[in-house]
């Protein structure tokens, strides 16, 4: 006789594939960024702009395959240009204006780097369904 999952067993599988799947991004984001700073320095690659645009258009362009939410590209970019943009996403930037673009590799692993070590510590803490001892202590409902 098989059991369905229960709700725990279900939420940890989730969480593990959630976990594996940021690691293996934030691995693959390095990987592809030491190897192109390896042949050159770490300077940051800039954008000029060509015609006065929205911030957000500038996103647009910039960070275009990008699963990063616009809010969070907008901060990394007002961060790296705080003297030209405020962070207003209606501002516009104008014609011939040099922006510092921050690596899209360095960002996600800035990113995803304080959750990933937080997952770390959640998922080996606490007792497991399989471990009878710990289990004793369970609260149960009829």
């Amino acid at each position: 006789m098989t059991h369905a999952p229960s709700f725990a067993q279900t939420f940890w599988a989730a969480r593990k594939t959630f976990v594996l799947t940021a690691v293996s991004c934030v691995l693959s984001c390095s990987a592809m960024a030491s190897d192109a700073t390896e042949d050159k320095p770490a300077v940051s690659p800039t954008y000029t702009v060509p015609q006065s645009t929205p911030v957000d258009k500038v996103i647009q362009t910039v960070y275009a395959n990008s699963p990063l939410n616009t809010a969070v590209l907008r901060k990394v970019l007002v961060e790296a240009n705080p003297k030209v943009i405020t962070g207003n996403p209606q501002q516009r930037v104008k014609a011939g204006t040099t922006l510092a673009v921050p690596d899209h590799a360095q960002v996600v692993k800035k990113i995803l780097a304080p959750h990933m070590a937080a997952a770390a510590e959640t998922q080996e803490s606490g007792p497991l369904a399989r471990d009878l001892p710990a289990r004793r202590q369970w609260v149960r409902f009829p």
